[in-house]
């Protein structure tokens, strides 16, 4: 039963790859065989960190670390890989959509922020069984800036109409945690790296998971 108190947040927003969904494991996998593809032996120990970046920039990235000319021909080829491993459907991560429907029970407005496209995004919630949930969502094709920059977040506050410092923000990655503080809000950062993140790259409260998660634990930062 939940506390009739009113919660500190008046809305949540969730990232999604490695926070709602278990994305990390068939990235790295997609990644790897991309490189093999262009005819690289595969994941250099100082390969560039991409997740929470989206898609595009971490393409250009990666293409810019291994030597690679052509970021467009690299994009499309992870596309291909990509859509070859996750074929065979990739998993909630445990207690997500419950910590979920908590958080949306609890009275807070809840909304999806993803550095993804659109279509992945709409593709997720409808999978998840979540579309009375998420009251809005915020993806690539609706921002100019993508994380680390607050500018996905602020867009989702808007979207809300709420003030950045009523909104709590759930993310496993340092872009995630920088675009939340960025855009002044609370940060919950979720799993291994949140939990090893230090100074000036952590998040206001670190977890090692959904399991067990109490929104009425979180304060305002």
């Amino acid at each position: 039963m939940y506390s009739p108190i009113t919660p500190s947040f008046s809305a949540a927003f969730f990232d999604l790859d490695g926070t709602l969904i278990d994305t990390g494991p068939p990235h790295r996998e997609a990644e790897e065989a991309t490189l093999r593809a262009f005819g690289k032996s595969g994941i250099s120990d100082d390969h560039p960190d991409t997740f929470g970046h989206g898609v595009i920039p971490g393409s250009q990235m990666v293409a810019e670390h291994y030597g690679i000319d052509d970021p467009e021909a690299l994009l499309q080829e992870y596309l291909r890989q990509w859509k070859r491993i996750s074929a065979s459907g990739i998993d909630m991560l445990p207690g997500a959509e419950a910590a979920v429907r908590a958080v949306a029970a609890s009275g807070s407005k809840v909304a999806l922020v993803t550095s993804g496209e659109r279509p992945y995004a709409d593709g997720f919630i409808k999978m998840a069984g979540l579309d009375d949930v998420f009251s809005a969502s915020v993806t690539l094709d609706d921002v100019t800036h993508l994380k680390p920059h607050p500018e996905p977040y602020l867009k989702a506050a808007s979207l809300l109409r709420t003030e950045p410092e009523r909104c709590v923000v759930f993310e496993d990655s340092i872009a995630g945690f920088l675009a939340a503080r960025a855009a002044g809000m609370t940060c919950v950062g979720v799993g291994k790296v949140a939990l090893e993140a230090e100074e000036d790259v952590a998040p206001d409260m670190a977890i090692s998971s959904f399991e067990g998660f109490d929104i009425w634990n979180v304060r305002p930062h």
